[in-house]
């Protein structure tokens, strides 16, 4: 059946997280709010609206957990059969009640779940994957040292039965999303789909993101202004790499004695202790310090007032294909950019002159690298001056990325 594609098209996507929060689905929402009639079934917090408009986006909020317990059981009854319980008894209402026409599912824990309600309803499907799902199962869980979730995750959430399931349900949808050129060439690879079938999208960053840039607020390394900082803003798994920064600054510090690497966001105890246990072994307690999660407004001043921002992810299955909405932040900060070579990273940054690549896990790298940029940093900051031109008036920007959404949308057919 192939759509009108001059109609506007009713649109649910099916997110198990929050929005507006859940930045990649926020863009994607707004920008073919523009074209056509968007709703967002997804996770409630408690002081959230049950609905409510946003910016041109209805917003449901119907999916409710009354704890992190029951969280828990539901995500491993969706492990079990990949249905997720509350997103089917919520979508048969929420389809028939808004006449949508496309199922747009955000990642791979809900893939079953709408693919059976397209087919049901005879939707177009769309299969939105912001990442290497099951290979992220590997690297998640890592550093956890309880007993029950560690043994939870390997009965329920193993790399294989993952892989598996993602092989066998993409052949199903009428169309996937992937975030990078190598997750598309991945997906093609592991399960001969049709490439054109595959559209990528990105997550580059809206010009108006270089706005917050201009705020003026009080220092955040007022206390630091004597060092050389190197930030480090994102999630702590272990797959940030942020091992392998601890390690290398016990080399940098014998170039730049008044180096500071400060790693700020969100850690579990057991990734917290880990992070200080390396911190000890390779004596850098006086050059590393960790803040827990900053207010938005803290980020960007952290990002603007750094020496050098980085992105120093290890390489692996997950890694390979993916890439952090950060590394276009940090683009229209004016700052230099530092990120290992895991082939996402490296094909942007190289391909665009705009910042350095050390070698993903190499301690000695990375702090090689930061030497270098230190002792060369005018030259690192015409690197980060190219990458702001090309973030705000080239092609590494939502604007840009945004219209190969909505051509994959004005041309859907299922």
């Amino acid at each position: 059946m192939q759509q009108d594609k001059s109609k506007k098209k009713n649109v649910l996507m099916i997110l198990d997280g929050y929005y507006p929060a859940d930045i990649r689905v926020r863009k994607e929402a707004e920008s073919l709010s523009l074209n056509h009639n968007v709703f967002v079934l997804c996770n409630k917090k408690e002081n959230e609206k049950l609905k409510e408009v946003i910016k041109n986006v209805s917003v449901l909020r119907y999916i409710t957990y009354k704890n992190f317990t029951e969280k828990g059981f539901i995500d491993i009854r969706l492990a079990i059969n990949f249905i997720h319980p509350k997103f089917k008894t919520m979508l048969h209402r929420i389809i028939q009640q808004y006449k949508i026409d496309v199922l747009h599912v955000h990642d791979l824990p809900l893939a079953k779940t709408g693919y059976v309600f397209a087919k049901k309803y005879n939707l177009v499907s769309v299969l939105d994957l912001h990442e290497n799902y099951a290979a992220a199962l590997l690297t998640w869980f890592s550093w956890r040292k309880n007993i029950f979730i560690r043994l939870k995750n390997k009965i329920f959430f193993g790399y294989k039965r993952w892989q598996n399931y993602e092989n066998k349900i993409i052949k199903k949808y009428d169309h996937i999303i992937a975030v990078v050129e190598e997750m598309k060439n991945r997906i093609v690879a592991d399960t001969g789909v049709d490439n054109q079938k595959i559209t990528v999208i990105t997550n580059s960053e809206k010009k108006e993101f270089a706005n917050n840039f201009k705020s003026q607020h009080n220092s955040f390394f007022k206390e630091n202004k004597d060092k050389f900082i190197i930030s480090y803003v994102g999630g702590f798994g272990p797959h940030r790499g942020l091992q392998t920064a601890i390690e290398g600054m016990q080399y940098v510090v014998k170039e730049i004695p008044n180096a500071l690497l400060v790693l700020i966001g969100p850690a579990n105890n057991d990734v917290k202790d880990h992070l200080h246990q390396l911190i000890d072994e390779f004596g850098v307690g006086k050059n590393v310090v960790i803040y827990k999660s900053q207010p938005f407004k803290y980020v960007v001043q952290i990002m603007k007032e750094s020496d050098i921002n980085i992105i120093p992810h290890i390489s692996n299955l997950h890694t390979e294909s993916t890439i952090p909405h950060k590394l276009y932040q940090i683009l229209l900060s004016k700052k230099p950019l530092l990120v290992s070579d895991c082939t996402p990273l490296k094909r942007v940054v190289e391909t665009n002159g705009i910042g350095a690549i050390f070698k993903a896990g190499k301690g000695k790298s990375f702090a090689r690298h930061i030497a270098d940029i230190y002792h060369n940093y005018e030259k690192s900051i015409q690197k980060a001056k190219k990458g702001y031109d090309l973030a705000y008036k080239g092609d590494l920007n939502w604007e840009f990325t945004s219209k190969n959404l909505l051509h994959l949308y004005d041309n859907l057919s299922s």
